[in-house]
């Protein structure tokens, strides 16, 4: 039987924050390789547990994540407040942070949710999965997230 998480743990420090990154790179990796529930949950486990101001990133890729999948679900409200949510959250870390470009992926959230909107909800299941934002490495930045 699996446990759940336990809640309210100490924040990490930096260096163990550090040392947990590559968690943050695989949920990116399972984003942008369309796994949005996987991307979700390996995430939260790290955000759960880190201080600020990268909480609030992280939690910003949770939320963008948590969106496609509502479309996935077929959940039309749900998407258009994530994207929402994920946008206004990363307004502080742009144009880069942890080695992701935050300004291109803001131009993408604001994109595809364009295009949710155009749709409706009637027909926002005909969207093209081609504008789903993608998390790219910031130019001049060895790995996302280092």
């Amino acid at each position: 039987m699996a446990r759940a998480p336990m809640r309210n743990q100490p924040l990490l420090t930096e260096p163990e924050l550090t040392a947990r990154l590559d968690e943050f790179r695989r949920a990116v990796d399972q984003y942008n390789d369309g796994y949005w529930f996987e991307s979700h949950e390996t995430l939260e486990d790290l955000w759960m547990v880190t201080p600020w101001p990268q909480r609030v990133f992280f939690q910003a890729v949770i939320q963008l994540a948590a969106a496609f999948v509502h479309y996935a679900r077929g959940e039309y409200p749900g998407i258009l407040k994530l994207l929402d949510a994920a946008r206004e959250k990363l307004k502080e870390y742009r144009p880069a942070y942890l080695g992701v470009d935050t300004e291109a992926l803001a131009r993408d959230i604001e994109r595809a949710r364009d295009a949710f909107v155009a749709l409706g909800e009637e027909r926002f299941r005909q969207f093209d999965e081609s504008l789903v934002p993608r998390v790219r490495e910031a130019s001049g930045s060895a790995t996302v997230a280092t």
